[in-house]
């Protein structure tokens, strides 16, 4: 997954290649147009230059030839160009040069009452507004923009408007403008049918995959991105591209994938000069087991205390990887430090790329430098790092904080429960969603009933279908098996004592005790249908087919809560197991209270699961019709 090869590089250098030689045609482009004293094509080809600058990147010669054509031009001419030259000195990290172009742009365009101009300068003063201690500034200007274009036609003011909302709605951990201006922007590739739009839309589409932990759909949306990327010419198409790239090597735990990355990221930030993309090199080195290569960089950003980080618009990226990276290697002073400068920004999210990444938020990387320090607010910072990302839906994020620490966190409330007209709601407290009605949320219902006890599919099957016979209840959990399950069951004890076997002569208490409860488990419904006097249901393939089809059943309705909220469908997945007997076995360190009916908590089936008690099965677990 995300593999970087030959094949890849060989096209990112082609598409250096073809840059350079844009750039160089539109050199000549202006050059000609100086001796032909024709200011707008000066302007123009000034402009088409200034548009392949990477973000980031030393801007060279783009702000003289802007500048100069911008000294020549007057009225609408001049203004775009100042928002030029303020974009080309702030992508290069000189915000301070960009201010006086962003204001004159801005008074020029409200002079004139010209609404997309205003919107292009509003965007030039987000970017002179981009560093950490400017987030009310940008959070009111973001507002004036989306105000600006909220009757402008215009693509491209409305993608900024998008962006900039997205970014700050991440800073301040507000999931449902996340998600609207998210989606804005995937209507807003559709509408316009650029490949430019397009190319912003997938990346921050697998940006919000890589949030909430969705690997395969950060995978596809990666593609689209680099597809739209060289489609459109974006110059930062290959940044890009290597940012994702890494975020899916980084949750999909692809140790190879990570080293490859910083095997990009380190030369290319000496190459370009730019500090947080050496930080994350060091970060990557950590994930790709090179603690030592991961140090050194450490040392030679921080220096003895962080100093040398210029408070721009990538400061407080640059520290919490920084700081991740003092934890992950032991440097406790520098850790001290960092935990010290990014006190003021806790409850804050961090933000890459202008929204094309999610870096996490700041009160996690105080709780690593707590812990590392001992400083004893540690657990207060991971309790509330933990509950930052479930207001974001940041599932790999919060499932990252160690288990265990700090003060134990409170169950969440989470519905899986039958509505009206064949529809189920499925969700967090907050932030439900209608699925329609299938079997196997039946059989999920039944299970979370039921936390830690071992139901056989051929009970699920009948208790759900409304077989005569099925309905058990407290401990009898339906004694009747099948010939074909019976022997299924035997050929598991067998199993089972072989492993308990190895496990005791391990001395490996931690399995010997899960496969003793497994073991006991399945001797108690072999007792239940021997008590029966030996008689077995007819034909014998009864239990496979209830065992394949319940698998099955389970298997399409997770995908389908997933669909609708994958954390949910991912903690389902970790804690529902299926085959001939099928468990619910909550994890205990991510408690959770099940909301299994409208009559509220109080019918959630002991959810916050420290009993284990089970409801009986019956009529209300049928599906509707």
């Amino acid at each position: 997954m995300g593999r970087v090869g030959p094949g890849l590089a060989r096209d990112e250098g082609q598409a250096d290649d073809h840059a350079a030689a844009r750039r160089a045609g539109y050199v000549r482009t202006y050059d000609e147009a100086r001796a032909a004293g024709d200011i707008s094509a000066m302007a123009g080809a000034a402009l088409a230059l200034a548009a392949t600058q990477t973000f980031g990147t030393v801007p060279g010669r783009v702000p003289a030839f802007l500048h100069e054509a911008y000294t020549l031009a007057r009225g609408e001419q001049r203004a775009r160009l100042a928002v030029a030259l303020a974009r080309a000195w702030a992508y290069g990290y000189d915000p301070a040069r960009a201010a006086e172009f962003a204001a004159e742009a801005l008074a020029f365009a409200e002079a004139q009452d010209d609404r997309p101009l205003l919107a292009a300068a509003l965007d030039a003063q987000l970017l002179v507004h981009w560093g950490p201690d400017d987030l009310a500034e940008r959070l009111a200007i973001t507002a004036r923009l989306e105000d600006t274009v909220a009757h402008v036609a215009d693509a491209e003011s409305r993608m900024s408007a998008h962006l900039w909302r997205l970014t700050t709605a991440l800073e301040g951990l507000d999931l449902a403008a996340v998600r609207r201006h998210r989606r804005a922007l995937d209507l807003l590739a559709a509408e316009s049918g650029t490949a430019r739009v397009r190319f912003f839309s997938a990346s921050r589409r697998c940006m919000y995959a890589l949030l909430t932990g969705d690997l395969e759909a950060a995978e596809q949306a990666r593609w689209e991105t680099a597809a739209a990327g060289a489609e459109a010419g974006e110059p930062d198409t290959v940044l890009i591209g290597h940012m994702l790239t890494a975020g899916i090597a980084r949750q999909a735990g692809d140790v190879a994938g990570l080293a490859r990355e910083a095997g990009w990221y380190e030369p290319y930030s000496v190459r370009e000069a730019i500090t947080w993309i050496a930080a994350e090199a060091a970060l990557l080195w950590v994930g790709a087991g090179e603690p030592e290569r991961a140090r050194l960089l450490l040392h030679q950003l921080a220096g003895p205390d962080f100093g040398r980080i210029p408070r721009d618009l990538d400061w407080l990226v640059t520290m919490v990887t920084l700081t991740e990276v003092a934890v992950a290697t032991g440097a406790e002073r520098l850790a001290g430090t960092a935990r010290e400068l990014l006190l003021p920004y806790a409850g804050r999210g961090v933000v890459n790329g202008g929204g094309a990444a999610f870096a996490g938020v700041v009160s996690d990387y105080l709780y690593q430098a707590g812990e590392l320090l001992g400083t004893g607010d540690a657990g207060a910072w991971a309790a509330r790092a933990a509950g930052e990302y479930e207001r974001l839906g940041a599932s790999w994020w919060r499932d990252r904080l160690p288990p265990g620490r700090g003060p134990a966190a409170a169950p969440r409330e989470v519905h899986l429960r039958p509505g009206e007209s064949g529809v189920w709601w499925a969700g967090f407290q907050g932030s439900v969603t209608a699925i329609r009605d299938v079997k196997g949320l039946h059989y999920l219902r039944i299970l979370l009933q039921r936390p830690g006890a071992d139901v056989p599919a051929i009970v699920l099957s009948d208790t759900v279908a409304g077989h005569p016979g099925a309905q058990a209840a407290g401990g009898d959990l339906g004694a009747v098996l099948d010939q074909q399950a019976l022997s299924a069951y035997r050929r598991r004890l067998a199993e089972l004592d072989t492993d308990l076997g190895e496990a005791r002569s391990w001395a490996d208490t931690g399995r010997v005790a899960k496969l003793a409860a497994e073991r006991d488990a399945l001797l108690e419904q072999l007792r239940a249908a021997a008590a029966l006097g030996g008689r077995m249901r007819q034909p014998g393939s009864a239990g496979e087919r209830a065992r394949i089809a319940v698998r099955k059943a389970i298997a399409s309705a997770i995908g389908r809560v997933a669909a609708a909220d994958p954390a949910l469908g991912r903690i389902l997945s970790a804690t529902v197991t299926t085959g001939t007997i099928c468990r619910y076995d909550p994890d205990p360190d991510r408690p959770v209270r099940w909301i299994l009916s409208e009559r509220g908590p109080a019918a959630a089936a002991q959810a916050d699961h420290r009993t284990g008690q089970a409801e009986p099965l019956g009529e209300r677990n049928r599906p509707s019709g």
